[in-house]
């Protein structure tokens, strides 16, 4: 690695806690996460690491990631250097930096030095969507465990737009989090994308012999979101841009012939344009949702989750109008329109009435077997609805719990179309044979009247969808 490439100073990846003083201990918790940062970021910069440094560098920067990375880039070069003092293994069945800063200094340390520390062993980088946004934070929900915790960081708050989405590490500091070096930034339009790739590399994982869920997963592989995104960035700027102007598009000449008028007309005019448009979308075909209207698709739980979705990213777009000091639109009275509770308030967890409690404890077993398998949280509770409904219709008999989480995660494979999950494969997994898990299956297709990509109970985006939007 060139000498230039290497870290110059400490600066480049220091931890910047920037909370508001909410208490008398704050502000001791923020000296103690700054010093234990630094402290961190100058025991990888000994010599003795050099080779690992070295070595690193080109993982994190390979010949594939270099096409989209540059490593000069101050944001680019940070994450590095935190994926090696957190998740780089110094050897191939060695530990990584910081486990060797733990053990090599765990005696100097205070109470509180002890407590943080080892909470940070086990930190990841991942991706966390933004769903609230204060002046002293943001709440952020963890994209693949469903977790929501609240980032206490006021510089974040003054710089991100509700619904995107960070790819960052988080760091608990007391009972809040904070980021550690550089947090990016994307617009919700790539977040289906970003997770569909990462689940599938997740998927090639395991079949090489890995075990563990997401933490594990991300422990040793989540560096590569950095060229995930922005690759996947890269290529779909143009579609990103069209989805912004989509509302002027849609406007006919509006924007043109409010050119020769004056500001406080043209802001009349776009309002009222705004007021008329967003009053006929609950009841207007969506190529989205297979050309059927909002109000539509929210007579099911899966239905709504799928809405909820879209306006996810119209209200992205209008908030980042609002930040430009643009006419916006309050996309709350469309969830009011909807009746659709407030994102904030959402549980993606309905209460369910088993028929029997059997199959509540088949749909215990299948949320804990899915997230062990890649499973996004809302992808495990469309599967969990799924088996609610099927529950409801048929009234299985369960002998043997196994049987049915086996048939219910094909289920799932075949929704998405999702490539290399077998029955074959699932009845080692399960220790059941690959006819029962058939039957089931059959049985379940069979009463739900399921199809590819059904739209009750899939997250993704079907091909039918995808090609209406391209011709609108």
């Amino acid at each position: 690695m060139k000498n230039d490439q290497r870290p110059h100073s400490k600066k480049e990846a220091v931890f910047v806690p920037t909370t508001s003083v909410y208490d008398f201990q704050r502000p001791k918790l923020e000296r103690v996460a700054q010093d234990l940062h630094d402290s961190l970021v100058d025991y990888a910069e000994n010599e003795c690491f050099a080779a690992n440094l070295d070595a690193a560098f080109h993982i994190f920067f390979s010949e594939d990631a270099l096409e989209i990375l540059d490593p000069e880039e101050e944001a680019a070069f940070i994450s590095f250097i935190e994926w090696f003092i957190y998740d780089y293994r110094l050897s191939p069945k060695g530990g990584r930096l910081i486990e060797h800063f733990w053990k090599e200094r765990q005696g100097t340390f205070g109470p509180l030095e002890q407590q943080m520390l080892e909470l940070w062993l086990s930190t990841t980088i991942s991706l966390y969507e933004v769903y609230q946004v204060k002046e002293d934070g943001i709440g952020a929900e963890d994209l693949f465990t469903g977790k929501r915790i609240w980032i206490a960081d006021i510089n974040m708050a003054a710089g991100v737009t509700l619904w995107s989405v960070l790819l960052c590490r988080l760091l608990p500091v007391g009972d809040t989090f904070q980021p550690s070096g550089a947090a990016l930034e994307v617009p919700p339009m790539f977040k289906h994308d970003i997770l569909r790739q990462t689940q599938a590399d997740f998927r090639r994982w395991q079949r090489r012999g890995k075990k563990g869920g997401w933490q594990a997963y991300l422990k040793e592989r989540g560096y590569l979101l950095n060229t995930t995104i922005a690759r996947l960035f890269a290529a779909g700027q143009e579609e990103l841009f069209a989805q912004e102007e989509e509302l002027n598009r849609r406007g006919g000449g509006l924007p043109r012939a409010a050119l020769g008028l004056s500001p406080d007309i043209r802001e009349k005019l776009l309002r009222q344009y705004y007021e008329e448009y967003f009053r006929q979308w609950p009841d207007t075909p969506h190529p989205g949702l297979r050309g059927l209207t909002p109000r539509q698709y929210c007579q099911s739980p899966a239905g709504r989750r799928r809405v909820r979705e879209l306006l996810k990213e119209l209200e992205f777009i209008e908030e980042r109008k609002k930040q430009a000091g643009e006419v916006h639109y309050d996309i709350s009275r469309l969830r009011q329109t909807l009746n659709l509770p407030s994102e904030e308030l959402t549980s993606e967890r309905p209460a369910i009435k088993w028929p029997k409690p059997v199959h509540g404890r088949v749909a215990e077993e299948l949320r804990q077997n899915l997230a062990d398998a890649g499973y996004l949280r809302l992808q495990v509770e469309n599967a969990v609805q799924l088996w609610a409904d099927y529950c409801r219709l048929a009234r299985p008999e369960v002998k043997k719990t196994q049987t049915w989480v086996a048939a219910l995660e094909y289920t799932m494979a075949r929704l998405e179309l999702t490539a290399g999950v077998t029955q074959k494969e699932l009845g080692r997994k399960y220790q059941v044979s690959a006819g029962t898990i058939s039957s089931n299956f059959r049985a379940i297709w069979r009463t739900l009247g399921l199809e590819s990509f059904d739209q009750r109970y899939t997250t993704q985006e079907d091909p039918y969808s995808k090609l209406l939007r391209f011709l609108r």
